[in-house]
């Protein structure tokens, strides 16, 4: 073998294992690129879960910004209530509450208020809930709702009732 046929050999050889190092490099970003866009972008669902447990009840998906409202008929006042929440993340917050009355143990934040059809409505309160999710025990004396996307799920009755319940909101791409 001559002497420029070896140089020529071992430049192919040396192109060819750049060429390996670079492509391999190109997968682990295009690879590392997947996995943190997947992250990002996994769905969220609304779960409602009994709180000792952690057994899931009720779970539907949501998107980020969607509201929900939690409607309920309060034990002093005898009037109903209407708490609406919004996704944001996997974080809830407050943003209106709707109800008759400031009497005792009636929420109040705010001072964007207005009163519509003998209702006060405090608007944009925009306060993250305590803990990240919210906890409930329904009454059975009075009803207990969940209004979400159309949907209406009365936590009042069977399987919610005489539960403690944990509302939250979980991003994954695995259930169950």
């Amino acid at each position: 073998m001559t002497s420029s046929k070896k140089v020529h050999e071992s430049s192919n050889k040396k192109t060819l294992c750049f060429r390996n190092v670079f492509l391999s490099l190109i997968g682990v970003v295009l690879i590392s690129c997947l996995v943190i866009l997947l992250y990002v972008y996994r769905p969220s669902y609304l779960v409602v879960a009994e709180y000792e447990t952690g057994e899931t009840l009720y779970e539907t998906r949501v998107d980020q910004g969607e509201r929900f409202a939690i409607t309920y008929i309060h034990s002093v006042e005898r009037s109903p209530v209407k708490e609406v929440f919004e996704v944001r993340n996997e974080e809830i917050y407050t943003m209106e509450s709707h109800t008759e009355s400031f009497g005792a143990g009636m929420p109040y934040n705010g001072e964007d208020v207005e009163m519509k059809n003998g209702k006060f409505i405090i608007r944009n309160i925009d306060r993250k809930v305590h803990g990240g999710s919210l906890k409930v025990r329904p009454s059975s004396v009075f009803p207990h709702h969940i209004e979400i996307g159309g949907s209406t799920i009365t936590i009042s009755e069977a399987p919610y009732s005489g539960k403690n319940l944990e509302i939250k909101v979980v991003r994954t791409y695995f259930k169950g």
